[in-house]
């Protein structure tokens, strides 16, 4: 007897569909696609407009245009600066357009003469020549037994075009999504209620997904996005203000005035507290002897001392006879965190242990006994002490250091041992513009320390050529002659095909055995065991490594006020956000710091333009809403890696005007409905269970 077939829905494993064999699944699973609904939730990156593609005849400089032509020629060669270029000559019956990649040479067994290709991107004129540099492009295949979609989704219409993995191509996704949309159809829920579709003349859940995907025009694109950018936004609304409302009942651990340890770590610090930090110090504590469970964000800049800030709201429980908890996203951020807090709790007699991932077994078991016993009275660590074998009995505030990095599920974790609500305060040195945080962290309050410490020197960044980079080695060397240190910062650990990226592991070697001679030079990454890390990072905390090759695993916390130069090669491969968080490890000290970006020549204009922008700014709420701008907010909520849905689509700082509408709707509702019981508030309950289900402390359906 067969199986019965599972009812199709949006829940439905992607492997259920037509041509989706096992090695498929897992390629689709590398997109974040495990079900229809991932799928169908995998939106176009762009569209190619064939039904107005143009002659290459006549292209003009700056035009941003779609050919449709035959590949003539393909070749690869080597820069002189040890790069590749990538040339594909495109001919119609007009003329020639030359297509150029720097640093793709993987893509050359694509371009066969003979093919048919679509490419679409801005013209530039190079001696009388039209080129289009780094362009969309798809090489049109000849169907076969893995294209079973209709011939009609990939020509003569505005065709979409799909982030891939490999093992996944544009028209085996085009038609999987086709068919998904097939299958689905009378079983999409929509959650939004009828009279907000009506008000704002969206189309139905059915409709924009179609639309999305294989739109007929682009107003009807536009219809399709803007629906489905307000869902996205509706739902976080209506979330956020669910979880504020049902946490305005919870009561807290009450606590009083500032005692003796408070007063005794501020008086003993050799710098005063700046005004900001004093501010939102008012505010913490004011949460906290106000009877109700506090949850607030602080926020601030990288070395703005949101860490000494914590230790005293740490103290401020300690002292009255409960326990704290410090949470870092890495053991790299974690082991120091312990190290600096012990460092300014012992003289005054508060017990600080640190546990992570890679602490061994008896002494996890004598953390967990003294932590259980009452004896440690500040525990600070990875995720490891969140685990439910973590037994905190008198747990009166956690502390989640970097929480864009947790996701949404541990935010909310931590809890006292008799399950009470514990104060808690998320901390980030990701400036995260306000469009953002309004949306995304509706459900706290927020404090910002908007104030670095007296005495901090702006950073000089300068942009530079690969073929200049012997000067930036001269420059830090004469920091390390001055007595100072130097990261220097690759985008990968190791050469992979495809890539012509310096990755770490080789280039340590080099700047060991020749660059750096005669300094002692350290290796850092992702992949090596949590001890050989903490043992790297101390030795270069302590001054003995004066160099250290690193990837981004230095990118949050680590503090070395006497490393004074980064050098960061391939800037092209972070986001503007990421290369300020890799920037603010140096400047922390009292000596004048520099940073030098190391860039192949051949960037394409919006890449350059956008390192420049980096170069010029070291405001960081002006390089996050650059970044929000450029990028889009991507998986700014930390709910995606749990398998459910972030922003696909929306952008806070794009879509400001959809943000205050649905803000709106969504206050209108709750007041009309406070426990969505009613018709329109069930719709939005069911979708906010299809949303975000299992993943958020909400109780829906």
């Amino acid at each position: 007897m067969k199986p019965m077939k599972p009812e199709f829905n949006q829940d439905t494993p992607v492997q259920f569909l037509k041509s989706v064999g096992p090695a498929r699944a897992r390629a689709l699973s590398r997109l974040g696609i495990e079900t229809v609904g991932d799928l169908l939730c995998h939106y176009p990156r762009r569209y190619f407009d064939r039904s107005s593609a143009v002659p290459i005849r006549g292209l003009q400089s700056g035009q941003d245009v779609t050919v449709h032509g035959e590949i003539l020629t393909a070749s690869e060669r080597r820069t002189r600066t040890g790069g590749s270029l990538l040339t594909v000559t495109l001919g119609d019956d007009t003329g020639v357009l030359f297509c150029v990649w720097f640093n793709q040479k993987f893509l050359l067994k694509q371009f066969r003469s003979g093919r048919k290709m679509m490419v679409s991107g801005v013209v530039q004129m190079h001696g009388g020549r039209a080129q289009v540099a780094h362009p969309d492009f798809e090489v049109f295949e000849t169907g076969g037994k893995d294209d079973d979609s209709s011939p009609g989704l990939h020509t003569g219409r505005m065709v979409p075009v799909y982030g891939l993995t490999s093992g996944v191509g544009q028209y085996w996704l085009r038609g999987l999504v086709h068919q998904a949309l097939t299958k689905m159809e009378d079983l999409h829920v929509d959650p939004l209620p009828d009279y907000l579709r009506a008000a704002h003349g969206f189309p139905d859940r059915r409709a924009a997904l179609e639309n999305i995907h294989f739109p007929p025009d682009k107003p009807g694109l536009e219809a399709a996005r803007d629906r489905l950018v307000y869902e996205e936004l509706f739902t976080i609304q209506i979330l956020m203000a669910l979880r504020r409302d049902s946490r305005r009942g919870q009561s807290g651990v009450i606590l009083n005035k500032p005692g003796d340890l408070t007063t005794r770590l501020v008086g003993d610090l050799p710098f005063n507290l700046t005004a900001a930090q004093r501010r939102v110090l008012k505010e913490i504590l004011a949460d906290m002897r106000s009877g109700r469970s506090m949850h607030r964000l602080l926020q601030g800049d990288v070395g703005s001392g949101k860490t000494l800030v914590a230790l005293i709201a740490a103290l401020f429980v300690i002292e009255q006879g409960h326990q704290a908890l410090i949470m870092a996203p890495t053991e790299v951020l974690a082991r120091q965190h312990g190290k600096t807090l012990t460092g300014l709790c012992e003289p005054l007699g508060i017990g600080v242990e640190t546990l992570t991932g890679s602490t061994s077994a008896a002494d996890r078991r004598a953390i967990l006994a003294g932590v259980a016993a009452g004896e440690i009275d500040l525990l600070v660590g990875t995720h490891a002490v969140i685990q439910e074998n973590v037994r905190i009995p008198r747990l009166a505030l956690a502390v989640v250091d970097e929480q864009h990095r947790f996701g949404v599920r541990q935010r909310g974790r931590p809890a006292s041992g008799s399950g009470d609500p514990v104060h808690v305060l998320v901390m980030s040195a990701t400036p995260i513009p306000r469009s953002l945080s309004l949306t995304l962290y509706g459900d706290l309050d927020l404090s910002l320390i908007d104030e670095l410490p007296a005495g901090r020197q702006p950073i000089t960044t300068r942009i530079v050529r690969e073929k200049d980079e012997d000067g930036v080695w001269d420059a830090c060397r004469r920091e390390l002659k001055a007595g100072r240190q130097a990261y220097i910062i690759y985008p990968v650990i190791e050469e992979t095909e495809g890539q012509d990226l310096k990755a770490a592991t080789v280039e340590f070697e080099r700047l060991r055995d020749d660059v750096f001679s005669g300094h002692k030079v350290a290796l850092l990454h992702g992949r090596m065991k949590g001890k050989d890390k903490g043992a790297v990072m101390a030795a270069f905390s302590d001054g003995d490594t004066r160099v250290l090759v690193a990837t981004t695993v230095v990118e949050v916390g680590v503090d070395v006020p006497n490393a004074t130069a980064m050098v960061i090669h391939n800037p092209e491969r972070f986001g503007l956000a990421q290369l300020h968080q890799l920037r603010g490890r140096i400047g922390r000290g009292k000596h004048q710091s520099h940073c030098w970006l190391l860039c192949d020549r051949y960037l394409a204009e919006e890449s350059f333009g956008r390192i420049r922008f980096f170069s010029e700014n070291t405001d960081g709420f002006a390089l996050a809403e650059e970044d929000l701008r450029l990028r889009g907010p991507g998986d700014a909520w930390g709910i995606r890696q749990h398998g459910a849905p972030g922003f696909r689509l929306a952008n806070p700082l794009r879509d400001v005007k959809l943000v205050r509408s649905c803000q709106d709707d969504a206050r209108e509702l709750l007041e009309r409905d406070p426990g969505l019981d009613g018709p329109d508030g069930r719709v939005v309950r069911l979708g906010l269970k299809i949303a975000f289900g299992k993943f958020m402390p909400l109780q829906a359906g």
